[in-house]
């Protein structure tokens, strides 16, 4: 190649022509230089044609670049108007699978679908079936249902296999579980065919088989090449591997160049061991294991990057050649620095970006890798204080740009119109610009207006979209805000008509038409109009790839694809695409390999964050999704501990190995300057419940010899709040005190109302005044205790809460506050479910959710599973006369209780009314209201069964084994039961929300809001 000089390890490999090789290139190595070389070097010196050659690389970003990188070097060598054939791993299957297909039962003309269609497809599938032991409310079911289709097509197993497998197994509940994902997989694979469309699985199992069965086909592929070069090998799966053996093994000439320690897609079936064994797979003519050589000289980074990328390497495999820095290359720099939290390490990262720009750095330059979704938001923000233009690279993390979080909102209320959150985000958003205190009437209308569905007992609050029906009914709303209230349902209701049967881009677009929201990008300053734009522009480009397989597009299925893409951004896997515009890149480390950038921030290198840690390990044994070992065609799992915790050490090693080679690849995408921080508090706004440490990597990069530090922060208080203080905020240009100080002070300004009253508009003015003030300043009035409408119903739940501490009860049921998500109560749940499925022997149509089932509880993470203790225990072969029954009691003449008792066991009429736990035995006295109002529901409410005279009630606890808790409830017990209750409806009532702090402190999430609480547990 002109200009090029092959290094003595490149030249190590052209020597040795044509045969079959194993190049181990190093992170910045050269690696498609070296692939071109090797290439120009078989035309040139060995008089192989260019159209004999075959290229093959992972990504279709690799396979343009590896085409434009041969296509000059032919042009050196060779009449340019031959071509080298250059294809994706998929598109090579593909390839075949149109020339020979129909020997496999495919259509050659078929149309290949990406993976955003197949889960749109799946999702059809699985919604039209029946399951026993799948929970089809679930959407998590559907992820685990494509997991293990994804993973049966990198192993080449059928859905026949895994049935026949099920069937010779002992028939405990994962194995049945998998059975069920199976039999759902294999309907989905007759869809496709229905279709005519093909996904990625089938591109490669249909063209192996069609290769194992017809040798003579495979010679014949074989006889038009002279070599193959695979690029990217070690992020083949076992699959792919065993298509390309069949075709060039036994001697054919196969140069592969990878590198083990930048396998970072396990996850998704990419295996390590192909190209660890490749040697003996792919031997040479003479039947002996391919050559093998390596790249270290690394000509990407400094010195000072490199010597902390060969100790990031080394944790992964401590017998890789260290990488060498190329000579003359200019000096770099290496910097830590731990912030007190979240907030000040995103302006210290934003802050140095602005140093590097002062010094003639273009923001292009300049790149943060993210190792999780959860951390753009702050980093993003801090940006856009800063005044730094951004362009986010990933779909998990462009929803966090309020421009495109705003799209996704008016997506979701055209798709749900019940959706009140995403309705809020929209209202308080650019287009409309209202505060709290302006959506407060709209909620009081919701609550006050009650309507009963056809399967609920209770009436039901409407939406916040059906009170603005009758806006003009609503008091105590400014006019500016209802000007602004009703131009959005105007709007709404125009979008709702027109979008019927559009295309999901045109939805989005006529979205930022009749909002006027480029007017909106357009008035922005330069940097934030620059960083809306590329960001919205990513999000159409999105849509615009979203198409239906048949009928009208799926707005359900897009609303669902971008929550799936920012829990577990899995599609995402080929390089980000970048605009090339001056902008700094937001992306994570996955989707960052194959770049590099001058100037490289890690962020939130904190424990348990980078390397992460793992909340499931793919244990087959524990889980369905998982394949067995004994259907995986690589060996990876052969050598699994049968003993839990030994398993639970085997898998979790593996994991931490993953983690630290995609460590690898975040430090080697710097060239001269890299940042590496963590903090101790992170979660917006409310911060978790105990600080971050240091990760091993914050600490191998900080103990480097030729890193520095810009500090390190001591452990502070944990903040209530985590969100930028306008004092400590960067000073406004044009006002000294901050725009809010400036309104202020002009409010009080007695210049404007002089002036005003001069043009006789004073009472113009003050109202204009009276409506800013309320528009900047005001916050909607919180609910007084002694003024609220208490209502004269609650659930038991809401009982045994009240019991527990009346204040959680007053901000749980009264004046209700935001929750988080309780993984503990959803596990709980899902337990829940799976009895009820048992004791009904089908499923249930109602919507699941946590409130359905009455205080249920998860165990501990690595317990024995709680449905399989119910399994054991003596409930799981009676026959309930009662499941998931309603009811509702009066405890007074104004006071009603509803509530679901978990199973009645009834025995003609000695009745046993049980209450499951998914959790351990607990010593809360509040708990005994649960079984004290079933004993009272027993009872008095009407089941359609003859009234018990021999009652009992019991708690019957799951959580790493069956513990039952048993109580006679007499005559006695029941009248004690009911004076209870009567207590407790008489002090809900009496409107008494008095704060009882105790253990279950440790648990609220109102504990921010609770100065008795936060003083009992400190």
């Amino acid at each position: 190649m002109k200009g090029l000089t092959p290094s003595p390890e490149q030249q190590q490999i052209l020597d040795l022509g044509l045969t079959s090789v194993r190049v181990r290139a190093g992170a910045g190595t050269g690696k498609t230089t070296t692939v071109a070389m090797v290439i120009a070097n078989l035309i040139e010196a060995h008089h192989v044609d260019p159209e004999q050659i075959l290229g093959i690389t992972f990504t279709n970003k690799a396979a343009a670049e590896l085409a434009d990188k041969v296509r000059s070097v032919v042009g050196e060598v060779a009449d340019p108007g031959r071509q080298v054939e250059v294809h994706t791993y998929h598109g090579f299957a593909a390839q075949i699978l149109s020339e020979f297909g129909a020997l496999a039962g495919a259509d050659p003309n078929a149309r290949v679908i990406t993976p955003t269609f197949s889960r749109q497809l799946l999702s059809e599938t699985f919604n039209h079936r029946s399951y026993d032991l799948l929970d089809i409310t679930n959407r998590r079911t559907l992820d685990k249902i494509r997991a293990l289709g994804d993973r049966m097509g990198d192993h080449l197993v059928t859905p026949e296999v895994v049935i026949a497998a099920a069937d010779t197994m002992p028939q405990d509940e994962i194995w049945r579980a998998r059975r069920e994902m199976a039999q759902t997989i294999g309907e989905y694979i007759a869809d496709k065919r229905r279709l005519n469309v093909v996904d990625y699985s089938d591109l490669v199992t249909l063209s192996t088989r069609v290769m194992i069965d017809n040798p003579g086909l495979a010679a014949a592929v074989r006889n038009r090449y002279q070599v193959v070069v695979l690029d990217e090998y070690q992020d083949t799966n076992p699959g792919q591997r065993v298509l390309l053996s069949t075709i060039f093994g036994d001697g054919f000439p196969v140069i592969a160049v990878g590198d083990e320690d930048q396998t970072i897609y396990e996850w998704r079936g990419a295996s390590a061991e192909n190209f660890e064994l490749f040697p003996t797979q792919f031997t040479t003519q003479s039947g002996a294991p391919a050559h093998q050589k390596g790249l270290t000289l690394n000509r990407r980074s400094s010195s000072e990057i490199l010597e902390v990328a060969n100790r990031v390497r080394h944790v992964a495999n401590p017998e890789a050649d260290p990488l060498e820095v190329v000579d003359g290359t200019p000096p770099g720099e290496v910097t830590t620095y731990w912030a007190g939290d979240a907030l000040q390490e995103a302006d210290w990262i934003a802050s140095r970006f602005e140093e590097l720009h002062e010094h003639g750095e273009p923001w292009s330059s300049m790149a943060v890798l993210l190792r999780k979704n959860k951390d753009f938001a702050v980093v993003l923000d801090a940006m856009t204080r800063h005044d730094i233009p951004v362009e986010v690279a990933n779909v998990g993390g462009l929803l966090s740009v309020p421009e495109v979080s705003e799209l996704r909102a008016w997506l979701a209320i055209l798709e749900q119109p019940e959706n009140s959150a995403a309705l809020t985000d929209v209202l308080m958003g650019s287009g409309f610009r209202l505060g709290m205190a302006d959506i407060a009437p709209l909620s009081r209308r919701a609550q006050e207006e009650r309507v009963f569905d056809d399967d609920e007992e209770e009436p039901t609050p409407i939406t916040l979209l059906e009170a603005l029906e009758d806006l003009a009914t609503i008091p105590g709303i400014r006019p500016l805000a209802f000007d602004a209230l009703r131009r959005f349902r105007g709007i709404y209701r125009e979008v709702l008509g027109e979008s019927q049967g559009m295309s999901l881009v045109g939805v989005v677009r006529m979205i930022l038409d009749r909002t006027r929201a480029w007017q909106n990008i357009e008035a922005l300053p330069p940097n934030p109009r620059l960083t809306a734009r590329l960001n919205i522009y990513r999000f159409l480009d999105l849509a615009e790839d979203w198409s239906p397989l048949q009928g009208r597009p799926s707005l359900a299925a897009f609303l669902d694809y971008l929550s799936a893409m920012e829990e577990e951004p899995a599609e995402e896997l080929d390089s980000a695409h970048l605009s090339g515009e001056e902008a700094v890149t937001l992306i994570t480390v996955h989707r960052a390999k194959g770049l590099e950038w001058e100037n490289v921030a890690i962020p939130a290198v904190a424990k348990g964050n980078f390397p992460s840690a793992s909340q499931q390990y793919p244990d087959p044994i524990r889980f369905p999704e998982s394949l067995p070992s004994e259907l995986r065609i690589d060996g990876v799992m052969d050598h699994m501990p049968t003993d839990p915790k030994e398993r639970l050490e085997f898998l979790r090693a593996r994991h931490e190995m993953q983690e630290w080679r995609v460590a690898y690849v975040a430090v080697t995408r710097a060239k001269r300057r890299l940042f590496v921080s963590g903090a101790y508090w992170y979660g917006l706004p409310e911060p978790t419940k105990n600080p971050k440490g240091p990760s091993p990597l914050f600490e191998i990069v900080a103990e480097s010899a030729t890193s520095g530090s810009d500090g390190f922060a001591e452990l502070g208080p944990r903040p209530q709040l985590l969100r930028p203080d306008p004092a400590t905020a960067a000073p406004d240009p044009l006002f000294d005190e901050g725009w809010a100080g400036a309104m202020r002070r002009a409010a009080g300004s007695t210049y404007i109302p002089d002036l005003a009253a001069a043009r006789e508009l004073a009472d113009e003015y003050e109202r204009v005044l009276e409506d800013t003030n309320q528009r900047l300043f005001t916050l909607a009035e919180p609910l007084s205790i002694t003024d609220v409408d208490v209502s004269a119903a609650s659930s038991v739940t809401g009982l045994v809460t009240y019991a527990q501490c009346p204040k959680r009860f007053y901000w749980s049921e009264i004046d209700p506050l935001p929750r988080r998500r309780n993984p503990a109560a959803a596990r709980g749940t899902e337990i829940h479910r799976r009895i009820e499925l048992h004791q009904r022997g089908q499923v249930p149509f109602e919507e699941v959710s946590e409130a359905l089932y009455d205080l249920v509880g998860g165990g501990e993470p690595g317990e024995p599973g709680g449905f399989d203790a119910y399994l054991e225990s003596r409930f799981a072969e009676k026959d309930a006369a009662l499941v998931e029954a309603a009811f509702t009691i009066d405890l007074s003449d104004d006071f009603q209780v509803r509530g679901r008792i978990d199973a009645v066991y009834a025995d003609g009429t000695a009745w046993e009314v049980v209450d499951f736990k998914s959790g351990k035995p607990s010593d809360d006295p509040a708990r005994m209201v649960q079984l004290q109002a079933y004993a009272v529901a027993a009872t008095d409410a009407d089941f359609g069964l003859p009234k018990p005279d021999s009652l009992y009630v019991t708690f019957a606890y799951l959580g790493g084994g069956v513990t039952e808790e048993r109580y006679h409830a007499d005559d006695g017990w029941i009248r004690s039961a009911r004076a209870r209750l009567g207590d407790i409806a008489d002090a809900i009532t009496s409107t008494e929300f008095a704060e009882s702090p105790g253990e279950w402190c440790r648990s609220c999430d109102f504990l921010q809001f609770c100065a008795p609480g936060q003083a009992w547990l400190s």
